[in-house]
């Protein structure tokens, strides 16, 4: 086992190059590199295939100047720049262990500005104080493995991160276990875990918070390697945008077993988005999970949906990579959901273009209706689309609880929904 302190690292010091010798030295000897109590600032380190063992008290601490991240040869479809703190490309059996931290240091590169929206209504402090944080300079994708295999994290802590936390694209076998991601909540775009592409993964035991998607699986790195296999269970999530996200515009993610989580003040619960024509998400089952929405102010996609599926044309024109040259009829299909506690501020929905959200049962769900003092800053009866160009509007006349649009055969039963005054809420279909 190596100590990273032979090769000269000293806490409360900057030391990349004797980091990253100690790891060299470690896949050379295939040997474990260990960190010990103590504090080590750190510009980007290649991992390669290290077992790296993060001791109790033991923080990886990303630098605060810029010009000690590098910038991959890889261009990211949607963010472009890639400059990582930790990365791993082509490797085979990286693992990441112990009870220590990893602190990737956001707060020294945001500022305390917000980003408001134009709502057409006058903020409050608090709204603003919910709202984005602005930025200069950060590091993209601050842990990014890329077409690895055999990739094992299990136990420590990651907190603080700028962009997405994990970044994984096109890699295979993957176990996720007992990690505790703590993110600044106010931060765009700093998922918890960004599956692109992956095959064969494992994730439990995970307590997350975001300002972005908790866990999210795409194809966004390139559209046509899905992302399928996946088994998420036993976690606890918070977000300001969505818990869990399953799809992307032109994605392709398939069978998925989601069970056992419990998401918290979350601006939305679960997303299933699919681009209409382009993307498909299908066999996906959700179960006993509890989940509990509320709406946030700022610039958060959602509007305090416990489970929204979307299968409508978005398509950001900021991607590198082309729109696909597909056009499937569905885009949605094949989704089990049941046994489900939702404690939310608007809606489940299920909105499509020409029946494109096909066979979908939905059952043992029990509803009650939140009061949101921030639902009114979207619209009270609107399901946020976002990216789409578009939301979708429901009738409030009657208490809902379930809003259907241009949707194929769903199925939906024994189900219990209760509103803010006591009354049994509706199902609408438009």
């Amino acid at each position: 086992m190596i100590n990273i302190k032979e090769f000269g690292a000293r806490s409360g010091c900057k030391c990349t190059e004797e980091l990253q010798a100690a790891i060299n030295e470690g896949v050379k000897r295939n040997e474990p590199v260990t960190v010990p109590q103590g504090e080590f600032i750190i510009g980007s380190l290649d991992l390669k295939s290290v077992h790296l063992i993060l001791e109790r008290g033991a923080v990886l601490k990303a630098s605060d100047d810029c010009n000690d991240y590098i910038t991959l040869p890889i261009i990211h479809n949607e963010m472009r720049e890639i400059n990582p703190v930790l990365y791993s490309l082509e490797s085979d059996g990286l693992r990441i262990s112990g009870t220590g931290c990893i602190d990737l240091n956001a707060r020294a590169f945001f500022s305390e500005e917000r980003e408001v929206p134009d709502y057409g209504v006058t903020f409050s402090e608090e709204q603003v104080m919910e709202c984005t944080k602005l930025y200069e300079y950060r590091s993209f994708q601050p842990i990014f493995i890329w077409k690895s295999k055999y990739v094992s994290l299990k136990d420590f802590t990651v907190k603080d991160a700028p962009s997405w936390t994990f970044s994984f694209f096109d890699s295979e076998n993957i176990r996720v276990s007992k990690l505790n991601i703590e993110n600044d909540l106010r931060i765009p775009n700093n998922d918890g875990m960004h599956f692109c592409g992956c095959r064969k993964v494992i994730i439990q035991d995970c307590i997350i918070s975001a300002g972005d998607d908790c866990i999210a699986l795409s194809s966004i790195m390139d559209w046509d390697i899905p992302c399928e296999d996946f088994t998420i269970s036993n976690c606890i999530l918070e977000s300001c945008s969505k818990a869990i996200s399953l799809g992307y515009m032109h994605s392709i993610v398939r069978n998925v077993v989601i069970s056992n989580c419990i998401i918290r003040n979350s601006h939305r619960g679960i997303a299933v988005m699919s681009s209409t024509g382009t993307g498909l998400v299908e066999n996906i089952t959700i179960s006993n999970m509890v989940i509990e929405t509320r709406v946030y102010a700022g610039n958060w996609w959602g509007n305090g949906e416990p489970l929204c599926m979307m299968a409508v044309y978005h398509n950001l024109d900021n991607c590198k990579f082309p729109v696909p040259k597909r056009q499937w009829k569905q885009n949605i299909r094949n989704i089990l959901v049941h046994n489900l506690i939702c404690n939310a501020e608007n809606v489940l929905a299920l909105i499509g273009e020409d029946k494109n959200i096909e066979n979908i049962i939905i059952k043992d769900i029990v509803y009650h209706e939140k009061e949101s003092p921030n639902r009114y800053l979207k619209g009270d009866s609107t399901v946020d689309l976002s990216p789409a160009s578009h939301n979708a509007i429901y009738d409030r006349s009657q208490p809902v609880w379930c809003f259907l649009q241009d949707v194929g055969h769903v199925e939906i039963g024994n189900c219990t929904a209760v509103s803010l005054n006591g009354e049994t809420m509706c199902i609408q279909n438009a």
